[in-house]
């Protein structure tokens, strides 16, 4: 693992073709964890856990906009529906059951976003990185993408949840 002083040391060393300064303004707040975990996988070490993604799952991958893993997963999610009904209606229609199946899918799905979820990121991170910065020579053009870019997405995460309360909402009243 790479400490702080390490990533200042190295600052105008390269990720593949891109300066590790360029990266960190693209991950912002979050270079201190991102840097070292991207040095890593450039390294061959591929798989790191990551606590926000193992609690937040889809939250997590939508807020990192991994738009098209976030649509695998309610794919997967969806298909994991239709088991899980399946399941229910052969082991018995029990509150106990279908408690256990929520909870282990969600260990499941937790584990997994756990575990790959840095690796998902930080693929998508460098080749955004790579993109804006071989878009233009201008720095200023460049600092200002990367910033951009690199921030996450609060507003869908949070017009989800604004969507999800309405319809919670709009179910109780009926």
């Amino acid at each position: 693992m790479t400490n702080n002083m390490e990533i200042e040391e190295a600052k105008n060393e390269n990720i593949g073709d891109v300066k590790i300064e360029y990266f960190e303004i693209y991950f912002g707040k979050r270079k201190g964890y991102f840097i070292p975990k991207l040095i890593d996988l450039e390294n061959g070490k591929r798989f790191s856990f990551n606590i926000g993604a193992f609690f937040f799952g889809i939250f997590w991958v939508l807020y990192r906009r991994l738009y098209i893993l976030s649509l695998i997963i309610i794919g997967v999610a969806f298909v994991e529906s239709k088991i899980e009904e399946f399941l229910v209606n052969r082991l018995g229609d029990s509150p106990d059951i279908e408690i256990s199946l929520r909870v282990l899918w969600l260990l499941v799905y937790g584990t997994i976003l756990g575990y790959f979820g840095n690796y998902f990121f930080l693929k998508h991170s460098k080749r955004k990185v790579e993109k804006i910065v071989s878009s233009t020579d201008e720095e200023t053009i460049k600092m200002k993408k990367l910033k951009k870019a690199g921030s996450g997405n609060w507003i869908l995460i949070l017009s989800i949840i604004f969507i999800l309360i309405f319809l919670l909402i709009l179910s109780n009243n009926q």
